[in-house]
């Protein structure tokens, strides 16, 4: 067993662990002199797991998966040593002696820096569940004080060493007790995505990542060696006091905070964009040219205690003195000038300089993220989905109830993208997410889509002054607005999970070709069918939704859902792609019907009057008729196209092809002519839908324009739309899976075959004369 006097590296030592600790593998090399004698070591390996990574002349290099329990021990040190922690345990079997006849305690992670120490403890499950921690919090309770006073007699007490328990853990859905005990024993929780989280934060923000780590695990904390004393001006600006001064920007980073919306826990008050390394980077060349920065750095104090502020002079509104800055991790929200601060983690040498603050003290939540949309909006455009994660929190305990209202639609989108159990865990786009196939949901499209549904009611507006909310089938009917969160987020988790395991093979698809169900419009056309269920479920048994549990409805709902998962369980690709195919509110509308017309058809107890309506606007016979007449109009535009550019511009060399057709459209054939090796004429590839853009060509126009024009006014394009039209229409006639037309798009297709047989088609002339 390593000891606590020598089992810690640092430098070239810790980096050199760092490098075996980092790798995913156990590693090890076998030889021997003969091929054959090689050849069955390897063997005997492979049986106990190894596998060959590499082959040199007469040795091998294999490899084998750690066991679960070091491998999350060996990230978590890694984490640790990349976020700066500069002295650390060597292996697994470091111990500190608590006295001199008390046993030695095993620690798993042993980190340290200048001011802080951290010490983990580790546990894993080899599949994702529950699993009680109580156990571990316990043993740490029980040795807590010993390894503290071993630390603080080992380095000394000026300034005291703070010292921090953690435990971190991997596959752990933790239980609400332990974290309740967690809390209570101020042991910091750090799970799997945390460890990934920060991690990557290092990329970013090189050591200065370390105060984003310890800001969040040691919030609210007093550290002895962070508090420092400054040079200030104090000052007021109606009810709200300001300082202004110049401090070290290292000193600066030690206690800052940035909220970037990264962050893996369900902490909604964080709110910044993730910053730029690229951009950092620059302003580090900026820094060590020489560059200076006039315009301030504006924080926020977020403390218990108020500033310590001690008066040397009064100059009319304002007072010189000394301020002391509070010695905690994450005492200062960074409100702006986040690049500017951290861009000097990059620099070599801005370790001279120092940088103007203006800092406010306990500016509420509200009134600082106001003031990050002033400034921001002035610079530089916020994305819409960021100032939905702004406004949720900034909105969340307004005194208005339209603003708490907006606040609770992001709320919920956001919480059903951290519930354990919900489907969309982890699939939400926010601020600093990267897309893929997976993760494609928007924020801002999922908010809207709860909003437009009006699942939280919605807000009445009485004269003079006055407002009325009208609570909806996904409220708490409580005044905690924390209620209504978890109850509008259960019951979509639930309603959500009934596809996601019904029809798993779409939904795993996300957005990738095939899929549609886990898709921003297909979730958006699940909650307008999910309010339709809802609706009709109220109005059948007399009940309302606020009334029920999350469960209750989810239980109603499932029945009718299950029948269109049936459907999706089983749809071919055109089914999906008909699907895809609609886009916009409109298509989301046209979706939503169309799932209700195909539960309706499995269960002819469901019907709501907007289906009714639906349905009795669509003309099944009329469809099939309608099919039979786009068929002859394609046939006669066909005819009469080539036909009429033969003779405006001639067959000799295929003049009418080279100079009747428009280019992208001669490409689209020849592309066609290739895929199936010339097996027809490249101008029998010409579909409908390019007719309208051949005959409105300006050098086929005149041959054309008495014949086509429907409208009888306005610009060429507009006389010939009717092509555009009857092509979409055909796109539903020609394909079954995307349902029936409207008795007024049957009538359109007959007038404008009427047209077309009276006005184009010579044969049906020649006959009539």
């Amino acid at each position: 067993m390593a000891s606590f006097t020598d089992g810690l590296v640092v430098g070239d030592d810790a980096k050199k662990v760092n490098i075996i600790r980092s790798k995913n593998l156990d590693e090890k090399t076998v030889s021997a002199t003969k091929m054959d004698a090689l050849a069955s070591k390897i063997q005997g390996e492979e049986t106990d797991g190894w596998h060959v990574i590499k082959r040199n002349k007469s040795s091998v290099r294999m490899g084998r998966p750690k066991p679960l329990d070091r491998q999350l021990e060996d990230d978590v040190w890694c984490m640790l040593y990349k976020l700066g922690f500069k002295e650390l345990n060597a292996d697994r079997n470091f111990t500190i002696q608590l006295g001199l006849n008390a046993p030695a305690r095993q620690i798993d992670i042993f980190a340290k820096d200048e001011d802080t120490l951290f010490i983990v403890e580790c546990t894993h499950a080899h599949e994702k569940g529950s699993k009680s921690i109580k156990a571990l919090i316990d043993k740490i309770n029980g040795i807590r004080e010993d390894v503290i006073k071993a630390v603080h007699a080992y380095y000394g007490k000026k300034p005291k060493l703070k010292v921090k328990w953690a435990i971190a853990t991997r596959n752990v859905d933790w239980r609400k007790a332990d974290k309740e005990r967690a809390a209570e024993a101020k042991i910091a929780v750090i799970n799997e995505q945390d460890i990934v989280y920060y991690t990557k934060l290092t990329d970013y923000l090189k050591d200065a990542a370390r105060y984003q780590f310890m800001a969040r695990y040691l919030k609210g904390e007093g550290v002895d060696g962070l508090s420092v004393a400054i040079p200030a001006t104090k000052g007021r600006m109606g009810d709200i006091t300001f300082y202004n001064f110049l401090i070290s920007p290292f000193e600066l980073l030690k206690i800052s905070y940035i909220s970037h919306k990264a962050t893996s826990s369900n902490d909604l008050d964080t709110y910044q964009r993730m910053v730029k390394p690229s951009r950092l980077k620059k302003i580090a060349e900026y820094i060590d040219d020489g560059g200076q920065f006039p315009t301030n750095i504006v924080i926020n104090f977020k403390t218990k205690n108020r500033l310590k502020f001690n008066k040397i002079e009064t100059f009319e509104n304002s007072t010189f003195g000394t301020l002391t800055l509070p010695g905690q991790y994450g005492a200062a929200w960074v409100i702006d000038g986040q690049h500017r601060l951290y861009g000097f983690a990059f620099s070599e040498r801005g370790k001279n300089h120092v940088v103007p603050v203006l800092a406010y003290e306990n500016l509420p939540t509200t009134e600082e993220m106001r003031l990050f949309v002033d400034i921001n909006c002035e610079q530089v455009k916020v994305p819409r989905s960021l100032l939905h994660e702004i406004y949720s929190n900034l909105n969340h305990g307004s005194d208005d109830p339209a603003k708490q209202l907006e606040a609770q639609y992001p709320r919920i989108t956001l919480r059903l993208d951290e519930l354990p159990n919900s489907p969309i865990r982890d699939r939400v786009l926010t601020v600093s997410k990267d897309k893929n196939s997976n993760r494609c949901l928007s924020l801002t499209s999922l908010a809207e889509g709860i909003k437009e549904n009006r699942f939280l009611g919605s807000i009445t507006h009485i004269p003079p002054n006055q407002t009325m909310q009208q609570p909806g089938p996904l409220n708490n009917l409580s005044s905690d607005l924390d209620l209504t969160t978890e109850k509008a987020a259960d019951v979509l988790a639930g309603y959500f999970d009934i596809f996601a395991k019904g029809a798993s093979a779409n939904w795993q698809l996300g957005d990738a070709k095939g899929g549609f169900l886990c898709t921003n419009n297909g979730l958006r056309a699940l909650l307008r069918l999910l309010k339709e269920l809802i609706t009709f479920i109220e109005d059948r048994d007399h009940i309302k939704g606020h009334d029920m549990a999350a469960k209750d409805i989810v239980e109603k709902v499932a029945p009718y859902a299950i029948l269109l998962v049936e459907f999706f369980k089983n749809a071919d690709s055109n089914e999906i792609q008909s699907f895809r195919s609609r886009q916009a509110l409109d298509g989301v509308k046209k979706n939503c019907l169309g799932m209700m017309g195909i539960i309706s058809e499995a269960n002819p107890e469901f019907s709501t009057r907007e289906l009714r309506e639906y349905l009795g606007t669509r003309d099944k016979e009329g469809t099939k008729v309608a099919r039979g007449l786009i068929d002859e109009i394609n046939h006669i535009l066909f005819r009469d196209v080539v036909d009429r550019l033969k003779g405006l511009h001639g067959t000799t060399k295929d003049a009418w092809w080279w100079n009747g057709i428009p280019q992208s459209i001669r490409e689209k054939c020849d592309q066609q002519v290739n895929r199936d090796n010339g097996e027809k004429d490249r101008w029998q590839y010409l579909s409908l839908v390019d007719y309208q853009s051949i005959v409105v060509h300006d050098i086929n126009w005149t041959a054309f324009e008495d014949r086509y024009d429907f409208e009888g006014k306005g610009k060429k394009a507009e006389r010939v739309k009717w092509i555009s039209r009857i092509n979409k229409i055909r796109q539903t006639t020609h394909h079954p899976e995307k349902g029936l037309i409207s008795r007024d798009d049957v009538n359109y297709v007959k007038t404008i075959h009427a047209f077309v047989k009276q006005n184009i088609d010579d044969i049906a002339q020649s006959k009539a004369a």
